[in-house]
């Protein structure tokens, strides 16, 4: 599996995730995860995992 896919399943408020869409936002780079954030990422235990295998890769890193 490739970063690029591993980041799909990042949270949906997760500026490493290539579906983030920060036309609401301000500034981009003021990020700030909800803690009770519900997208399907989350609520499925798929951020947590898609966070460790960054962290193991090496590219835990906010920057894409």
């Amino acid at each position: 599996m490739d970063i690029k896919k591993v980041k799909e399943y990042l949270c949906i408020n997760d500026i490493r995730n290539p579906d983030f869409n920060d036309i609401y936002r301000e500034d981009p780079e003021d990020f700030l995860r909800p803690k009770n954030c519900s997208c399907d990422n989350c609520f499925y235990g798929r951020d947590i995992l898609a966070q460790e295998i960054l962290k193991l890769m090496g590219e835990d890193s906010d920057e894409s």
